[in-house]
């Protein structure tokens, strides 16, 4: 049985690529453009645009409000990049936007508005997680390799969370119950963003 993925769709984003990336890991991707085609699986919050016209994109379809439903039923929510930075309450981009306010933090620019590009390591072991994470408990599985930033925005967290800080003081990944936010690239990272994938879903 193929698992079909929600990926929001308000054309912005690189949606090619997450589609790919899904297919990658034998799941049936399906653009979500309005609240009506939205089905019961994992909703995927693509990157690469900027949050105040992302959001007010998101607010003009309603999707905004639908995402927000969806998580606090238990859905399934995967943000990448920008997508994990709009999971906060507010971000400094583009003169200062709200967000989905499903993660309990900031996103602000990176001191001196430098920008993180590059490779960094993760480990992840799901035995050795010790808060509340919707993993798949038929798959105990470790993630050990390499994976891909491209940013000049950083989320900082108030919330009680799984998180990975670099030594840069950026924030990797921050998972919580069932959402799952990630600031690199997964599905530009190769091996290790199908196993990533297939260790969240």
């Amino acid at each position: 049985m193929i698992l079909v993925v929600n990926i929001i769709d308000v054309g912005l984003g690189n949606i090619n690529s997450i589609e790919h990336w899904t297919r990658d890991c034998h799941l049936f991707p399906r653009r979500v453009t309005n609240i009506d085609q939205f089905t019961n699986g994992p909703i995927i919050i693509p990157g690469v645009a900027s949050a105040g016209e992302y959001m007010e994109r998101l607010k003009s379809l309603a999707l905004d409000k639908e995402i927000i439903k969806r998580c606090q039923s238990g859905q399934k929510i995967i943000g990448i990049c920008l997508g994990f930075q709009i999971l906060s309450n507010y971000s400094e981009e583009d003169s200062g936007t709200n967000c989905l306010g499903l993660l309990n933090g900031v996103t602000r620019y990176i001191e001196d508005k430098k920008t993180h590009n590059g490779w960094e390591d993760i480990k992840i072991d799901t035995r050795r997680v010790k808060h509340n994470v919707s993993f798949p408990k038929k798959r105990v599985k470790k993630i050990d390799g390499r994976v891909f930033f491209n940013h000049e925005l950083m989320i900082e967290l108030e919330d009680d969370v799984y998180t990975h800080i670099l030594s840069n003081g950026i924030t990797s990944y921050a998972f919580k119950n069932n959402i799952f936010g990630m600031q690199f690239h997964p599905e530009k990272s190769q091996q290790t963003g199908q196993d990533l994938l297939k260790l969240i879903i």
